[in-house]
């Protein structure tokens, strides 16, 4: 019997190395998703890996770029990041990816660089990453920014183009252009439930910061640790978008009621502390300041004017309101001006379907062109300083 044991020891013992394998393998098959999704190893990756064998090409920007973010009409197929001179000439791809998507594009002070958030679909997670990306004019020079577990959101440029400001879990963060994290505040309550517009932004001087809180409330403050934080003013209804004007003395947001069935485009002033002026409309998908501070682009609809959506001009001065274009689109939230403030260039979206347009208007309304005609929906248009 002793022999007949020790002869089927082995057997057993090969048995439990292999279960003790494939428990292991298993293991190792189930946190291969976690690990090639870690972000410190893609931070490894990207420092190490990838610019050892990468080198960028040199580039001189030579014009004004007008940059765009394209969606797929089926929303299912990727889109892409594209850049046009303004008069509709040499149109090309920056970035396209089958896995990625793009949102919140911002260009650098001088005009070289943009900022956006770059969200990752794969097949490994359900849930996806949105991560802070900076990227040159022309598309061949791209950097990762930020490497961690959360989403952010809104990427700012500092005034000296040194630094980007971002949102990401209910605090505001700033980080240097080569992706190491300077500061972080710790402000509580600003809306995380609103990112599908701007709950945070910073003055052209970098001096002063404006947000909303509590879904209503709007306050100021100097330090992004909200250490000197105050109520500017509480709403009364869902405030939807803050932004400062170029000149940082006044700040202009608008909100909509709990039925969704009137918004309003306020002005408020901060060094005053009243506001302005405001304006009740039925729609308003963006609305936009001009580089001199002066007036206010609108996309949206009037009150009581039935389908369809109109470029509306408001002028801050006096509060005079009126339209640009007479010619009923739907814009889906894309204008921005031009530089030397005379020029507005928006997307438009056929009502029966079909491609998209960017189109560029003067001010006035006059010399409305059609710049490009393109499959995709375009989601976000910023136009380049000079």
């Amino acid at each position: 019997m002793e022999k007949d044991r020790k002869r089927f020891r082995p057997g057993v013992v090969g048995c439990r190395r292999l279960f003790l394998m494939a428990c292991l393998a298993l293991g190792l098959i189930c946190s291969l998703p976690f690990l090639l999704t870690s972000p410190e190893l893609q931070w490894h990756i990207d420092h190490n890996v990838k610019l050892s064998v990468i080198t960028p090409v040199p580039a001189s920007k030579e014009s004004e770029l007008i940059a765009f973010i394209c969606k797929r009409r089926d929303g299912i197929q990727p889109g892409g990041v594209y850049v046009v001179h303004p008069d509709g000439s040499h149109l090309r791809q920056a970035r396209a990816h089958p896995n990625e998507r793009y949102k919140y594009l911002n260009w650098s002070p001088d005009g070289r660089w943009m900022a956006m958030v770059i969200s990752n679909v794969t097949n490994l997670l359900p849930n996806e990453k949105y991560e802070i990306y900076r990227i040159r004019f022309d598309g061949l020079d791209s950097s990762r920014l930020t490497y961690n577990h959360f989403r952010e959101y809104y990427p700012l440029w500092s005034n000296d183009g040194k630094s980007i400001w971002f949102f990401s879990d209910g605090t505001i963060h700033k980080t240097s252009i080569n992706g190491h994290e300077v500061s972080q505040s710790h402000i509580s309550n600003i809306s995380k439930d609103l990112l599908s517009r701007r709950p945070v932004d910073w003055s052209s001087d970098d001096q002063k910061i404006a947000g909303i809180r509590s879904y209503d409330e709007l306050l100021v403050g100097t330090n992004p640790d909200g250490s000197d934080w105050r109520v500017l003013t509480r709403a009364g209804r869902t405030i939807h978008h803050v932004a400062w004007a170029p000149n940082d003395e006044q700040i202009m947001y608008y909100t909509f009621d709990a039925t969704y069935d009137s918004r309003k485009l306020a002005v408020f002033n901060a060094k005053g502390q009243v506001e302005d002026f405001s304006i009740e409309m039925d729609l308003i998908r963006d609305a936009q300041w001009s580089p001199d501070a002066r007036w206010i682009a609108i996309d949206g609809r009037a009150l009581d004017e039935g389908e369809g959506e109109h470029l509306y001009l408001l002028d801050v001065d006096s509060g005079h309101f009126r339209y640009v274009t007479l010619i009923g689109m739907y814009h889906f939230g894309a204008i921005s001006w031009s530089p030397d403030s005379d020029w507005i260039v928006f997307s438009s979206y056929p009502r029966s379907g079909g491609n998209s347009q960017i189109l560029k208007v003067k001010r006035d309304g006059t010399k409305l062109q059609q710049l490009i005609d393109i499959d995709c929906r375009v989601t976000e248009i910023s136009w380049s300083p000079r």
